[in-house]
């Protein structure tokens, strides 16, 4: 899971905030200041990196080890997700909503095995 030691769902005790990136420019997740998202400590590396590929993120948790955590996407990026081999977190209320993935810090021993966005996402153009 994550690194989060006694922190409540809900909290935003672990959280740093980063620059938007011009893929979420013009998208209201993550902060109200326009020029920031806030993201929990544990996955803002992996956001970031995804973030640097184009995907726009709407909503993500580390799960604070008490719950999975998830990356929220738009409809467009679900596509990259799969193939960059996210696991889609299984929604118990709508079996057939893919939006959300379990970050891959999560899995794979904790170790972030990116793959090539450009042979991935450019070149296919899903």
């Amino acid at each position: 899971m994550c690194n989060c030691i006694n922190v409540k769902m809900g909290s935003y005790d672990n959280q740093v905030e980063l620059p938007r990136p011009k893929c979420m420019i013009g998208r209201a997740e993550g902060s109200p200041n326009p020029k920031t998202i806030c993201i929990d400590k544990c996955i803002a590396e992996e956001i970031q990196y995804l973030w640097s590929c184009g995907i726009r993120t709407t909503g993500c948790c580390c799960g604070h080890n008490i719950q999975e955590g998830y990356i929220g996407v738009i409809d467009k990026d679900i596509g990259f997700m799969k193939k960059s081999g996210y696991k889609i977190l299984i929604d118990k209320q709508n079996l057939k909503e893919e939006r959300n993935f379990i970050p891959k810090s999560h899995y794979d021993n904790g170790k972030l095995n990116y793959l090539d966005y450009e042979i991935l996402y450019k070149k296919e153009k899903i």
